[in-house]
């Protein structure tokens, strides 16, 4: 906002320089922003905190200053002289909507003759950027930038039944306003109208209609206090926005209208003539209620870090027009009205700090803890879930909640599974993500593009599905990974193999066994931008029969969608329940200090028995017997004339070890016979 100093001069004695003004000025926290020289003095450019409404006006800034400098303030004067007959029996004012316009006054003057504004009157408005019109319409703009509260001026005599109305508009109804554009209102559009038709947007703009003009004789003067949140919804709706509606929407002060209606009279009655007619019309509804804070000299202490003697803080509060009587150890603090952003006591410490001095605040180092906050279980969870793949040689990504429909619908069952946002920003962040895959296989694309092809990346976060209820859509935790191009980067010796499904696999049983999670069951199964050949569905090992997640390639319809030319390997879980469980304290065991002995034995199963079915079983039986089995693996997958149809061989590695004794290879040789039969009892296998 533009301030002249000339302007600032009228009510306060100011510091000799430019330069120590606008320091003082920042100081007081109305940073000048920038300054030019005008006419003499000096304009700025001040950042008004956006909740002090009561410094948006020179009288206003100018009260900081003698604050500031405790000097005093010299209030405008006023010299308005009425006569009879009285306002209120030559027109009158009727308020129908008493929340919109809590309170509306009016003055009239009669008899102005309306002429161009005097040099002195002209060049103040300009230097702050307005255009100068006339004497009526320039003290109007003079009054709101003087003293805060927005006025207008009515040409009376174009007042249908000469009164005012303060109303809803209705529906038809339209205005056109003081910038010529006709505005059709709507039924939420507060107005002030007269006995006919709207002849303002309340709190925004007046009419054209009834605007001042150089035949205007008989002069209304309006000073209102309108609902913050009517002026803002109707200066949105016509984007409109005026230095009235700037301050109404900021509440100015409720009686403020007061002193700018007998001021903004004296100015008429000696620039334009006229006679003032007795009295201010004042209606009145529901106004606030004054506030009353305490204001604690030990609390004013402990939040500024220093002491501030009483006679400074009676001195800076009064200057600032807060009224204060002194109680035990402290005081009671009236606000004034024009002070809506003070409501409670560290407000009133603030206005005491600002004119204090903030550079008279110590420096001090602030405290530091060293220990980290423990948090909730779902955020520690995550955390060691992220380690876990970081340790995996994953990469993190994080993509947005926000997701378009048409990469969505790629990997959901049902269109209704995905919540449509009702006004999205574009086309592409149109519903929420129901699937983490999509957004991994965007950075893969990405990285693709950019010639990155060996990738491995995770994610986790919160997804979404429909149907939209009463209740909200359904949000759960879930994690994706997503894999491409070789296993390990090249090397002289080795070709680079390509990742395949079990790498998918083994990542996410290697974190799955670092989280102390419960094995899941992988199966064959189908999913939704799947290739159905490589698809697998992962169950609860429990015996739960619901899927919580799937794994495999991605089809060639969802990597056309992506814009992918590779084999991208992708897996999604749902781990809503298992992210906030305890980890439970790993015991470590010191490693046996005598050998073990490893057997290798080929076996004939099923086609469709799993491999972890099979390692399921050695490990029950080893512990059903009391074995030293301290792992087991596969070597080889068989398949040749020697099997029977519907069959394959596996070859099996197990490995016995003691921890108290070296085994002997009876031990070990009546181990795995005793292994090799319980995978024949339970699986039908038998030896080769």
């Amino acid at each position: 906002m533009l301030f002249s100093s000339h302007w600032l001069a009228r009510y306060v004695e100011l510091p000799e320089t430019t330069d120590d003004l606008a320091e003082l000025l920042t100081r007081c926290g109305m940073v000048v922003e920038d300054m030019r020289p005008q006419g003499g003095g000096t304009v700025f450019d001040l950042d008004i905190p956006s909740n002090r409404v009561d410094a948006m006006n020179h009288y206003g800034v100018a009260r900081e200053i003698a604050t500031a400098r405790r000097v005093d303030l010299r209030a405008p004067e006023i010299t308005a002289e009425e006569s009879d007959p009285g306002a209120d029996e030559l027109t009158g004012v009727e308020i129908e909507d008493f929340d919109g316009c809590p309170r509306y006054a009016a003055r009239l003057i009669r008899g102005v003759k309306v002429a161009p504004s005097p040099r002195w009157l002209a060049s103040l408005i300009e230097a702050i950027g307005l255009r100068p019109l006339n004497n009526v319409a320039d003290i109007t703009n003079f009054v709101l930038w003087e003293l805060g509260h927005p006025l207008h001026a009515f040409d009376f005599d174009r007042l249908a039944e000469q009164r005012i109305v303060v109303r809803r508009a209705r529906d038809g109804e339209s205005l056109v306003t003081l910038d010529d554009v006709e505005r059709k209102l709507s039924a939420s559009d507060l107005v002030i109208a007269d006995a006919q038709r709207p002849v303002a947007l309340a709190g925004v703009m007046g009419g054209a209609e009834s605007a001042i003009t150089d035949d205007s004789v008989n002069v209304l003067l309006e000073g209102a206090w309108f609902d913050p949140a009517s002026v803002r919804a109707t200066a949105q709706r016509f984007n409109l926005h005026t230095d009235a509606s700037h301050r109404f929407e900021r509440s100015p002060a409720h009686d403020g209208m007061m002193m700018a209606l007998d001021r903004a009279a004296g100015l008429v009655q000696e620039l334009a003539g006229g006679e003032l007619a007795r009295g201010t019309i004042d209606v009145v509804g529901e106004l606030p209620e004054p506030v009353t804070t305490e204001l604690r000299l030990e609390r004013l202490q402990g939040l500024l870090g220093i002491e501030v003697a009483p006679a400074d803080v009676e001195e800076i509060l009064t200057r600032l027009g807060f009224s204060i009587a002194a109680e035990n150890n402290g005081y009671s603090v009236r606000v004034p009205s024009f002070r809506p952003d003070v409501t409670r006591e560290e407000d009133l410490i603030e206005e005491v700090g600002r004119h204090n001095g903030y550079d008279r605040l110590p420096a001090t180092l602030p405290i530091v803890r060293s220990v980290e906050e423990p948090g909730t279980p779902q955020i520690l969870g995550e955390r060691r879930l992220k380690r876990c793949f970081v340790a995996a040689g994953c990469y993190e990504a994080m993509s947005s909640s926000l997701s378009s429909a048409a990469e969505q619908t790629v990997f959901v069952d049902e269109i209704e599974d995905l919540v449509a946002l009702g006004n999205p920003i574009s086309e592409s962040l149109s519903v929420l993500r129901a699937h983490l895959v999509p957004g991994l296989l965007g950075a893969v694309a990405h990285n693709l593009n950019h010639r990155q092809t060996a990738l491995r990346l995770f994610e986790v976060g919160r997804c979404f599905t429909g149907p939209l209820t009463d209740d909200g859509v359904t949000e759960r935790c879930g994690l994706a990974i997503a894999l491409t191009g070789a296993r390990r980067s090249d090397h002289w010796a080795e070709a680079a193999a390509a990742v395949d499904f079990y790498d998918l696999k083994g990542i996410v049983e290697r974190v799955t066994r670092q989280m102390a999670w419960p094995k899941w069951r992988w199966e064959p199964g189908t999913a939704p931008g799947i290739d159905p050949a490589t698809a697998a569905v992962l169950r609860a090992d429990a015996g739960d029969d619901a899927p919580v997640g799937w794994a495999g390639r991605i089809s060639a319809d969802a990597a056309h969608t992506f814009d992918i030319d590779a084999d991208v390997w992708v897996a999604e879980i749902d781990i809503d329940e298992l992210i906030g469980r305890p980890h439970p304290t790993a015991r470590y065991l010191p490693m046996s200090r005598f050998p073990g002995g490893v057997r290798d034995v080929a076996l004939v199963l099923p086609e469709d028995t799993d491999y972890a079915a099979v390692e399921a079983t050695t490990i029950d039986a080893a512990a059903a017997a009391d074995l030293p089995l301290v792992g087991v693996s596969l070597l080889e997958i068989y398949r040749g004339d020697e099997i029977p149809p519907g069959h394959r061989g596996l070859t099996l590695r197990f490995t016995f070890r003691a921890a108290d004794r070296t085994l002997t290879a009876e031990e070990i040789d009546a181990g795995q016979k005793n292994l090799v039969e319980a995978l024949g009892e339970t699986l039908g296998a038998r030896q080769r």
